[in-house]
């Protein structure tokens, strides 16, 4: 299959005939009939109804429309990728890893990057998250990866992964109480709830506090410093179950269920950087797919 053909495709879909494709993409008309044939050929479908001079998209052709276009987009990314191998054998990139994902699984994906990508330097570093945006527009950082969704439009931000909140304390704590809402109470009469650490919390705590009345709350920027705290029996907290799962596994920390309210307000990673970045597609790909396969 020629990329030129799903490229013709793709024009045609959008432009919604072969004349004003055929001007999109300053080919003659006749190539775009052509390239149109030769595609239909090799997926054995009709992807276009013709009357005369008009045409219709067919029902299957506007279900691998999508098809086409991600197919042409990993074409041209793996091209840039291998061609930037080629040029340069030693290229740096500085990634920035929010304080909050150390305890998840992205440092081991940028570690097999690492190992898979022998010609990048990689500096792994740790940026305030009010600091970013500007370091990235001065090339200072490459990629962020963080709880923080950039809105600037020359940035893009993706996101990468979601984790729904789970209500947790310490196993050090003792509950008596059997029922759950029993459990509840006696955690928010009995200890503070942190709070102020992510956004996602704002939804979740007026809930809970509606239903069950939380006595004290104390607020703490750091989500890191929080885990500990909440580890050691000083209060309890609302974390993204990405963060503390090796924690749950090894009964540090035990989770009360608050119903689906944590999973309707779940706190989500991104992985942002410049728009039209070329050097920083191998690792965006390879983050992207080690997490999809998972």
């Amino acid at each position: 299959m020629d990329i030129k053909w799903l490229k013709t495709f793709i024009a045609v879909v959008e432009e919604g005939s072969f004349r004003a494709a055929a001007e999109k993409l300053f080919i003659s008309q006749p190539s775009i009939t052509v390239h149109m044939k030769l595609l239909e050929e090799h997926l054995r479908v009709q992807l276009f109804h013709r009357e005369h001079t008009k045409v219709k998209v067919s029902a299957i052709g506007e279900k691998y429309y999508p098809m086409a276009k991600k197919l042409v987009a990993q074409i041209e990314a793996s091209t840039k990728e291998i061609h930037l191998e080629s040029l340069n054998p030693a290229v740096p990139l500085i990634i920035s890893v929010s304080p909050a994902l150390l305890y998840t699984n992205l440092l081991d994906r940028i570690h097999d990057f690492i190992e898979l990508h022998q010609q990048y330097i990689v500096e792994i570093v740790m940026e305030d998250q009010v600091q970013l945006e500007s370091a990235i527009k001065g090339q200072q950082i490459d990629v962020a990866l963080g709880l923080h969704k950039f809105i600037s439009k020359e940035f893009h931000s993706e996101r990468i992964d979601r984790s729904p909140l789970r209500l947790v304390y310490s196993s050090k704590l003792q509950l008596m109480e059997k029922q759950l809402d029993l459990q509840l109470k006696a955690l928010f009469n009995e200890h503070p709830l942190y709070i102020g650490y992510l956004n996602e919390h704002i939804p979740v705590v007026e809930w809970l506090n509606n239903e069950y009345e939380i006595k004290k709350f104390n607020k703490i920027k750091d989500v890191i410093f929080a885990i500990k705290l909440i580890k050691e029996g000083l209060g309890i907290g609302l974390l993204p179950e990405s963060l503390i799962s090796e924690e749950i596994e090894a009964d540090l920390l035990r989770v009360v269920d608050i119903g689906p309210i944590g999973t309707i307000n779940p706190v989500d990673i991104y992985m942002s950087h410049l728009r039209n970045s070329i050097k920083i597609i191998p690792l965006t790909s390879f983050i992207r797919n080690s997490l999809l396969e998972n």
